[in-house]
């Protein structure tokens, strides 16, 4: 903006209330610029009230801008009125009919409203412009969640409008104490950005960190949570995210609830949660819907499911080629011979399958969905049955890459960090057996425990500390013994539950 002149430039700015000053002030602030319209008008009783209406085509709302702007300050009579300062103020007050109006002296302040879709009126002799809203919102409406999927529950997700989302989070959470502060972020794109918490049960001191946070960089550009994520997060560089990120308004409302803060991003379907726990990769939303039963269950082999993809082909790796002991005579003799043909070594035989699933996987997430789930599956099909009958691979190798392709599906948060361990523990194991594995089990538990999420332990939970620590981890307890909400997150108010009698 400006015609390259600085942010603090143009913040020092201010409009002189002469008209023909303020409009070239205006055309210089904005450039050459064809989306942007000035509309030049006179009140039809009293000429010496005029004006010029300006607003981006592209991003308002014609019929707002022509009933509710435009017709009322040529068509309104004026009683006695006096030219000068205070003349916008009125105008605001009586005149213009949108339901949202403001007054600015900044022409920094005016172009930041006209780039979001307001409209900005200059008025001869004011040294106030007016700021009416008259947006138009012609984005994706709410649909169903794509990566978070659930058969019970809320199919409503975030759309890429913030304001429509924190609409959302107030249909859930119709509490006065619910608030939303607005940031802008970049200092190109002048990103919105939200950050909602409830007062009274989130902690001044989290709230405080994230507004520090926030202001504690500077960035061209913001498109993604992701970019700020990486920014605001303990550990930018963690292989772990120590971020929470959804897209469904009732997982935001139940973190809330437990004394959360969630920041939303214009532009973006995600909203971004904190503290964030290691234990919540292994939590889904359906987990509260269901019985508790079959979600202890559900969230039981999610657990077994991170172990298994993580560790399956670092094990069978170091037992097939360092500890044969430990495996039974007749299953020992099978694999030895399906594997008497294969010329490679099962340590590069595991990295090359390894990798073609990846390649596989990749394909399908990056190609149109109906071709995506074709390749994937019949890329499978085709490509193992062919790879085993040429003798380059065992079957068995297929077999435990195939379950722990499966099994890493069923915590999608952690997936490519289930890829990076798994190639980490197999070049251990394949290099050291059984205790290059012990190694990198003991490397990654030392690695999460150092990890923190604004202040709070990351690995929170995984020793409870007490019973009632117990209650919403590895299982999904009844409701009523999740009575308090989780003490490393809330310091106060922490009874979310009591029976009346």
């Amino acid at each position: 903006m400006g015609e390259g002149k600085s942010r603090e430039e143009l913040e020092a700015l201010r409009f002189s209330g002469v008209l023909s000053e303020d409009i070239a002030l205006m055309r210089d602030i904005l450039g050459n610029d064809d989306t942007v319209v000035f509309r030049n008008f006179e009140n039809r009783f009293d000429k010496k009230i005029r004006g010029c209406v300006i607003y981006t085509e592209v991003l308002v709302n014609n019929i707002i801008i022509d009933q509710n702007i435009v017709r009322p300050l040529i068509g309104f009579e004026p009683m006695n009125a006096e030219l000068g300062a205070g003349l916008s103020a009125r105008l605001a007050a009586s005149v213009v009919s949108t339901d949202e109006v403001k007054t600015k002296d900044k022409p920094f302040d005016a172009v930041t409203a006209l780039l979001i879709g307001d409209t900005v009126v200059l008025i001869d002799t004011c040294p106030e412009v007016i700021v009416a809203n008259s947006k138009k919102y012609a984005l994706r409406g709410i649909g169903v969640p794509e990566t978070e999927n659930a058969v019970n529950g809320p199919k409503e997700g975030f759309c890429e409008l913030i304001v429509t989302n924190v609409g959302l989070i107030r249909r859930k959470v119709k509490n006065p104490n619910l608030k939303f502060r607005f940031f802008e972020v970049g200092n190109v794109s002048r990103t919105r950005v939200c950050l909602s918490y409830i007062e009274g049960l989130c902690e001044e001191t989290l709230v405080d960190e994230f507004i520090r946070r926030l202001s504690s960089f500077e960035i061209d550009s913001v498109l993604d949570v992701n970019y700020i994520s990486e920014l605001i997060s303990d550990s930018g560089g963690s292989m772990f995210e120590t971020l929470g990120k959804t897209e469904r308004p009732d997982v935001v409302a139940a973190k809330l609830f437990e004394g959360r803060a969630a920041l939303l991003v214009d532009g973006t379907p995600y909203a971004l949660t904190a503290p964030f726990l290691f234990l919540e990769n292994f939590q889904a939303n359906e987990d509260y819907y269901e019985n508790f039963w079959f979600a202890s269950f559900v969230r039981t082999l999610r657990f077994l499911s991170f172990f298994a993809a993580v560790s399956l082909p670092a094990l069978y790796v170091a037992l097939i080629s360092y500890h044969k002991a430990m495996i039974p005579r007749n299953l020992l003799l099978s694999i030895a011979k399906s594997r008497a043909s294969v010329p490679f070594p099962a340590a590069v035989e595991m990295f090359i399958l390894l990798l073609l699933f990846d390649l596989l996987r990749e394909a399908g997430v990056r190609l149109p969905k109906a071709i995506g789930v074709t390749v994937s599956t019949v890329g499978a099909i085709v490509l193992g049955q062919s790879i085993v009958s040429a003798n380059i691979v065992s079957a068995e190798m297929i077999i435990i890459v195939a379950m722990c392709g499966i099994a890493s599906f069923l915590t999608p948060k952690l997936e490519t960090e289930i890829v990076i361990l798994r190639l980490l523990f197999l070049a251990l194991s394949s290099m050291l057996g059984i205790y290059g594995y012990s190694i990198g089990i003991i490397a990654f538990t030392a690695y999460i425990s150092s990890l923190s999420s604004f202040g709070v332990e990351f690995t929170a939970y995984i020793i409870p500390r007490s019973f009632g620590g117990m209650h919403d981890g590895y299982v999904r307890t009844p409701r009523e013994l999740m009575k308090q909400r989780p003490w490393a997150i809330a310091k106060k108010n922490r009874t979310r539950f009591r029976r009346r009698f």
